[in-house]
């Protein structure tokens, strides 16, 4: 049974190389039709004569054919996939070529010539999803032997005669059976390649962001460009290294897999993106949407306490988040990395590294663009290496919590206003002087 994707994909492709050659044919049936006709036009002997007639209205009956494929192809595209129109088709030009060799056998002209060139082509050109055509080329042949019965006196005279026609069609038969052969390896390489080229763009996709692998793909290379506004997420395993050095390689290996794979899904979840792993630390960035970086933060704190219930282990998540102008891109021409950079992100960093396990330290920046959406407890100023004094805030969690304070952990509290108060929605927290 043929596979009804070859079937659309050959039907799709013989017809393209129908209308191909059809305009081909359009440009110099008119210029033959001339250097043809006119000199049995002009000739003297009324039986040259006598042939421009039947010549006329064969030449006529191709040009109807090829100009009909022409506008069948432009004003009814829906024909292009069906198999019927293309069988059809190639029944009308195997009737013109019989007419032509039927012509040719009558009147001892040049009919068995275009017969046998006409007929080889069209069978070594186009093919069909079913073998419709082989009986079109023993029906064309018997035409033959019917026009040459007439005139012959004996079997053995008409069998003779059969020899080079029959020669024609055994040829035009196993071109048939290459073209389809033919067609169907270089589906199976199209069908490989196109898989291939889906995996590549899906590795590709995986590594760079849609747009930077679109853009890397038809440039080769991507220009770093600024971005006004990025909210960035610093996540770090607390005491990872402590913990890493009681497990064996394969453990770790697994440990990390199986947090790190929540954080991807949650990832692709909020609509953000994910820049690198360091070690035991996420990084992931949003553009002009901190509102679903936050978001991303609570489900973070929220997969690894789900985690340690699932596998039974005490892992803990310190989260930093930022938001300000910085700059992405990929650098080099090898082993791609899209990666971003600027104070932005150093700050984000050092929240991070500010905060406590179980926690999510934010800037003011950040509640000031996301407030409208969650509850923020202020820690109030941090020292930040290289920034000096930073107004920072815990994030609590979306503003429909009804406990907002209750998931900040008890170490932060030490470092939190005495009552866990909610930050007004698009307010700063409030720094007080060092």
């Amino acid at each position: 049974m043929v596979d009804p994707v070859f079937r659309r994909w050959l039907t799709h492709r013989s017809w393209g190389l129908m209308v191909r050659y059809c305009k081909a044919v359009a440009w110099l049936l008119p210029v033959a039709a001339i250097a043809k006709d006119v000199p049995l036009w002009l000739a003297p002997d009324p039986a040259q004569q006598a042939r421009l007639a039947g010549l006329l209205a064969w030449q006529a009956a191709i040009g109807a054919a090829v100009y009909g494929v022409l506008l069948a192809d432009r004003l009814l595209p829906r024909l292009r996939g069906q198999e019927l129109a293309l069988s059809l088709f190639c029944g009308l030009f195997m009737a013109i070529i019989t007419w032509a060799g039927v012509t040719g056998v009558r009147t001892q002209g040049t009919g068995l010539a275009i017969y046998a060139a006409c007929s080889t082509f069209m069978a070594a050109v186009i093919a069909t999803p079913v073998p419709v055509r082989r009986p079109m080329y023993v029906g064309s042949l018997l035409a033959l032997a019917w026009a040459k019965a007439d005139s012959v006196a004996s079997i053995e005279a008409l069998v003779g005669f059969l020899v080079n026609p029959f020669c024609v069609v055994m040829l035009c038969l196993w071109l048939d059976r290459f073209t389809y052969s033919r067609d169907l390896a270089l589906f199976r390489e199209t069908q490989r390649a196109e898989a291939e080229r889906a995996r590549a763009d899906e590795v590709l996709a995986n590594a760079l962001p849609p747009a930077v692998a679109d853009e890397l793909k038809r440039s080769g290379r991507v220009p770093a460009r600024k971005i006004a506004n990025l909210g960035v997420l610093f996540a770090d395993l607390v005491g990872f290294t402590r913990y890493a050095s009681q497990l064996p390689p394969e453990a770790l290996v697994l440990t990390l897999d199986g947090v790190f794979s929540a954080f991807d899904a949650l990832v692709e979840q909020h609509g953000v993106e994910k820049i690198k792993t360091i070690g035991d630390a996420y990084l992931a960035v949003a553009e002009d949407d901190l509102p679903a970086l936050c978001r991303l933060a609570l489900a973070m704190r929220e997969a690894v306490a789900a985690y340690n219930q699932a596998n039974g282990t005490r892992l803990a998540m310190r989260i930093g988040l930022h938001a300000g102008p910085a700059v992405a891109g990929v650098l080099g021409t090898k082993r791609f990395l899209y990666d971003v950079w600027g104070d932005t992100v150093n700050v984000a960093s050092r929240i991070e590294a500010a905060g406590r396990a179980g926690g999510i330290l934010v800037s003011e920046a950040v509640v000031r663009q996301a407030g409208p959406d969650f509850l923020f407890a202020p820690r109030g100023p941090v020292d930040l290496q290289g920034r000096g004094r930073l107004a920072t805030a815990w994030l609590v969690g979306p503003r429909t919590a009804t406990t907002p304070a209750a998931p900040i952990p008890h170490a932060q509290r030490a470092n939190a206003a005495p009552t866990a108060r909610a930050v007004p929605a698009g307010a700063a927290p409030r720094v007080h002087a060092a």
